[in-house]
C-alpha cells in the first residue's frame, strides 16, 4: 500500500523520550491509526476497558521489568491530634508485571481490578504517558545493572588470577 507523508507536533520530551527507548515513531503512529479506524466501538463496561488496556501493558512490564501508575485514590482519615478533622490520604495505585495491584504508601495487593474504583484510574493518556518514564527508567536501570554485574564479574576475574594458583611454567616441564 503506498504511503502518505504526514507532519505530526508531537511534545519534544515524548519523542525524546521515544528515542532513548528505541521506539518508531512512524510505525507507532501508523499501528495506532490502522487500530483507531478499523476497531470497534468499544463495549463492555469500564473495567473491560481498562483490563484490555492493562493486558497490553503488562508484556511490556514483564520484559523490562517495572511497574506503572494507573490510578490514584484519595481517603480520609481521622487526624493524629485526635480533634476530629479528617485528613487527606492520597494513595497511588500502580500496576505490576504480574497483573496485580500494589498500593502504595502501605503496599497493598489486589488482583481484582473491581476492587479499585473505576474514577480512581488514571486517563489513558496519563496512563501511557506513566507507562514511558516505567520503561525509560527500567532501561537505565537495567543498563545500570549490566555495567554493576560486568564490573563484579571483572572483581571477580582479578580475586580468580590472584588466588587461584596457576600452574608455572617451570612446574609445568617438570611434570
Amino acid at each position: 500500500m503506498p504511503k502518505e507523508k504526514l507532519t505530526l507536533s508531537v511534545d519534544k520530551e515524548v519523542v525524546e523520550k521515544a528515542k532513548k527507548l528505541g521506539i518508531n515513531i512512524s510505525d507507532i503512529t501508523e499501528k495506532v491509526l490502522k487500530g483507531y479506524t478499523s476497531a470497534e466501538k468499544p463495549n463492555g463496561t469500564m473495567y473491560d476497558a481498562y483490563s484490555q488496556l492493562f493486558g497490553a501493558i503488562i508484556p511490556l512490564l514483564k520484559a523490562f521489568g517495572g511497574e506503572v501508575k494507573v490510578a490514584e485514590e484519595t481517603d480520609y482519615m481521622t487526624d493524629a491530634k485526635g480533634n476530629g478533622n479528617p485528613e487527606e490520604i492520597y494513595f497511588s495505585i500502580f500496576l505490576e508485571s504480574d497483573g496485580s495491584f500494589r498500593s502504595e504508601p502501605f503496599g497493598d495487593y489486589v488482583n481484582d481490578i473491581r476492587k479499585i474504583n473505576q474514577q480512581d484510574f488514571l486517563s489513558p493518556e496519563k496512563i501511557l504517558s506513566n507507562l514511558v518514564d516505567a520503561l525509560e527508567r527500567s532501561k537505565e536501570a537495567n543498563v545500570e545493572k549490566m555495567q554493576q554485574i560486568m564490573m563484579a564479574k571483572r572483581i571477580v576475574d582479578a580475586m580468580s588470577e590472584t588466588l587461584v594458583k596457576r600452574p608455572s611454567a617451570k612446574s609445568d616441564e617438570k611434570g
